[in-house]
Order: structure tokens, then C-alpha cells, then sequence
């Protein structure tokens, strides 16, 4: 049994309609396609779809109880049982957060504009090394959202040592409550960029918002924050009184990464713990002196929690990044890297600038689409993007994806760029582009859907 309905009252501080019969439920979730007998169906309103439509259907597939929201009350059938709070999304946290406390898990939560998927797999690696994997739990796929965050949670058992979580956001008050759901150990800020402009306003904005993340830190929680980030005041000072990390180059670091240069298959920085000037070299299969920098957040939040030098580098050497990042496949004479499944100006800059270690601008073709949410920014960070793949890579060629790259492509005038409205139309003519040898490049935001010209 998952909860007993007493728990599931006290978790949410919700009130019984129509009392259910049994002592609980086995099991919790947000679609009614999904409910199972003796589940509990939370009625979550999103954007689209409203839960409270389809309580019926909840019932039908054997849903033992259904979580409404009191101004939604209207929508329950008549006798179903209920228990009714202010928020399903509010309620659904506060279970998994029940749940949570039920173990003696420790938690990492991370967020920053850009790298949380790369530092989470770094983690998840690291701590599989020194913990076995079977011990630790992390964020599965995109799912780092209100509703994401508490599903992870949820598969928490007691086999698991600790937990690494993403928190996403693209709203002021959207991290707050991830913060105060997962009550983390540890909690990392990745990087503060120029990314969901259009809500947060600015890099202070950016990082105020990701700094509440350290509001629900344990007493003895530590707090890792990038140095050379923007915001860096602002985030220090949300950490309080708790101890602060900070990873990158200079004087105030803890763990710095010196990168060594690398390759499409791979590359290798040394790891150095400025506290104790121990030092190691890590030589792993990704590549760019961002993703060095990464290393060193996440081996810093490691430290925390006494791994050694020597088993980071070990569980390092073997992360791999989940699909469309630096996905490296090879269709007939050419190779193709998809890095599309999410982008925003910084890093854009930091794989063009990772590319120009080895490319052939003769031989490369770059696909750069459009990136989402960077607000009144958006025709400038789109063209400087375009400039420096102009200024990095002359004679390669590019194709500029959707409205926001067209635009900035046809103010540079520059005859090396070919323009699409969207993925779709680009597709076939970028194929046509590719030349046996050739390199090809794809990186945009999700919703410009590159994957779409991959043959």
C-alpha cells in the first residue's frame, strides 16, 4: 500500500466527501487512461486539459479515490468519493514530500538555465559508481516540472540512497515549492542564462527565481553555486547561513575544471579540489569546456557527501547524455550531431565555440534553429548567434530554422545562409545540402522540432 487515506488527509490537509471504502491506495496518478483499481486520481488543470473532465473515466478504470479541487466541485459524480483540497497540483507535492520523509534518503535538487539534464547524468553516474545504481534514484526524461518533480519523488523506495532531482522552471514561484517538495541535502544552481527572459524578466530575475531553491534546504544542507555566474551576489545570499560551495576558476572555488581539449568522441580536463589541491584527470566521452565546468559543479555537490577524488573521476569517465544531446550518429557519408532538444544563447555560444576545436568549416554544415522564451532579446541573441557561427566557421555552410533565425539571417544579408520558415520545410532541402564527409550540426529549442530533419 502506498498511503493510507488517513495519510493521504494529513499529507494534503484535505477533506473527505462521499468516505472511501478500504484503508488506502496502491497507487497515484494524473491521467485518468492510467488509473488503476484501488489508485488514487489526482484532477490536475493544465493548460489543455482539465482533469475534473475526466473523473468519470478515472472511476470507470478503478480508481479507489479522486483528489478535486474545491472550485471544481461541480464536477464530481454524484457519491464518488473524494478527497477535496485547494490545489491538485499543491496536494500532489505535498504527498510526495510525505513520502519522501518516510525514507532516509539524501536529495540533490539542481536547477539553471542551461546543463541540469548534463549535471544530473554526470550525478546519477558519480553516485551509481560510489553507491551502485540500484541505490540511486534520479529524474527520469524532461519530467522536472510541478507535476514531474513529485512523480519522481514518488518512486522512491527503500532500497535507494540517495535521490537527484531537476527543477525547471520558466515562471517567478515555480521553484520555491519543488524545493520545499523534494527538502534537499544539497541544492546546485548550474547556470544563470539568458533563457525564459520573456517571464523572469532578466539574468537578475533568472537567478533571484533560481535561488529560491535553496529556501528548503536541510539545517546542515549545502548550498553549490557557480562563481563566474551572473547573479552571483543574489544567489549567495538566498544560500543564508548555510554552507556555500562555489565551483569554476578563481580564488573563492572549490573545485575547478581545467580543460584539455577534446574531440566529437570525446575529451578529458583535470578535476582540482582547490581545498586540498588534490587533483585527477578525467578522460570521458563528452566534449567543450562547458561541460568540463559542469563536471566541476557536480563534483563539488559529490563532495559534499564525502566521495573521493578518485571514484568522481571513475563515475565521470563513464556518464553518457540521454537522447538529442550530442546525439552522434552517421547517415551514409555523413556524421550528424543532434544537440535540438534544447537551446537558449548561452549555450548555443558554448557548443559553436566546442565545435571550432576541431570542425572543418569546409565540411560542416550547422542547422540552428529558433530559441524559445528570451523575451525582447530575442532578435539580438539570435543574431549573434549567426555571427559567430559566421565569424567561427568561415566557408562552412548554415541553415537558419524558423521565424526568430530568419529574421536575424536576413538582417546579416551573408549568402552563406539558407533560410527556413520550419523544421518541416527545411527538411528535405537541408538533406539535399549534406555532402559525403560532411559534418552536420542541429541545435535548437525543443519546440523547433530539428529532429524533424534528421534522415
Amino acid at each position: 500500500m502506498l498511503f493510507r487515506f488517513d495519510e493521504i488527509r494529513e499529507a494534503t490537509g484535505g477533506t473527505f466527501l462521499n468516505p472511501p471504502r478500504g484503508e488506502g491506495v496502491d497507487s497515484i496518478t494524473t491521467d485518468s487512461r492510467l488509473a488503476a483499481p484501488n489508485s488514487l486520481f489526482l484532477a490536475i488543470a493544465g493548460e489543455q486539459f482539465d482533469g475534473h473532465d475526466f473523473l468519470d473515466a478515472a472511476l470507470k478504470q478503478g480508481a479507489r479515490l479522486l483528489c478535486v479541487e474545491r472550485s471544481r466541485l461541480s464536477k464530481l459524480p454524484p457519491g464518488a468519493p473524494a478527497i477535496v483540497v485547494d490545489s491538485t497540483i499543491r496536494a500532489y507535492q505535498n504527498l510526495a514530500r510525505f513520502h519522501r520523509l518516510r525514507f532516509p534518503v539524501k536529495a540533490i535538487a539542481l536547477t539553471g538555465s542551461s546543463g541540469k539534464t548534463s549535471v544530473k547524468e554526470m550525478l546519477r553516474a558519480i553516485f551509481n559508481r560510489a553507491y551502485g545504481a540500484e541505490h540511486v534514484l534520479a529524474t527520469e526524461g524532461n519530467t522536472n516540472n510541478q507535476i514531474g518533480v513529485p512523480q519522481n519523488l514518488l518512486r522512491l523506495t527503500g532500497q535507494h540512497k540517495i535521490c537527484i532531482l531537476e527543477c525547471g522552471t520558466n515562471h517567478h514561484g515555480e521553484i520555491e515549492p519543488l524545493s520545499e517538495t523534494i527538502r534537499p541535502d544539497a541544492a546546485l544552481i548550474v547556470s544563470i542564462g539568458r533563457c525564459h527572459l520573456e517571464y523572469l524578466g532578466s539574468l537578475e530575475g533568472v537567478a533571484a527565481e533560481k535561488s529560491t531553491i535553496f529556501r528548503h534546504l536541510s539545517p546542515e544542507g549545502v548550498a553549490v553555486i557557480p562563481l563566474q555566474a551572473p547573479g552571483f551576489d543574489i544567489m549567495k545570499q538566498a544560500a543564508g547561513n548555510h554552507t556555500v560551495l562555489c565551483y569554476g576558476k578563481g580564488e573563492n572555488s572549490v573545485m575547478e575544471a581545467v580543460y584539455r581539449g577534446g574531440n566529437i568522441t570525446g575529451s578529458s580536463f583535470e578535476l582540482i579540489d582547490r581545498r586540498t589541491g588534490e587533483s585527477v584527470v578525467v578522460n570521458w566521452g563528452l566534449s567543450g569546456k562547458h561541460q568540463a565546468a559542469n563536471a566541476a559543479g557536480a563534483a563539488a555537490v559529490a563532495t559534499a557527501f564525502g566521495i573521493p577524488m578518485r571514484e568522481i573521476a571513475e563515475g565521470l569517465a563513464g556518464c553518457v547524455l540521454p537522447g538529442m544531446r550530442m546525439k552522434i550518429t552517421r547517415h551514409g557519408d555523413a556524421q550528424w550531431i543532434n544537440d535540438a532538444y534544447n537551446a537558449n544563447p548561452d549555450s548555443m555560444h558554448a557548443t559553436l565555440e566546442w565545435l571550432g576545436e576541431f570542425a572543418d568549416p569546409a565540411k560542416l554544415l550547422l542547422v540552428l534553429g529558433d530559441m524559445r522564451e528570451v523575451g525582447e532579446t530575442s532578435g539580438d541573441v539570435h543574431r549573434e548567434v549567426l555571427e559567430q557561427a559566421l565569424r567561427t566557421f568561415p566557408g562552412a555552410r548554415i541553415a537558419a530554422v524558423g521565424p526568430e533565425m530568419t529574421r536575424a539571417a536576413e538582417e546579416l544579408n551573408e549568402p552563406r545562409i539558407q533560410t527556413f520558415p520550419d523544421s518541416t520545410t527545411a527538411a528535405e532541402r537541408v538533406r539535399q545540402m549534406v555532402r559525403p564527409g560532411d559534418l552536420v550540426f542541429l541545435k535548437a529549442s525543443r519546440g523547433t522540432r530539428l529532429e524533424r530533419i534528421e534522415p
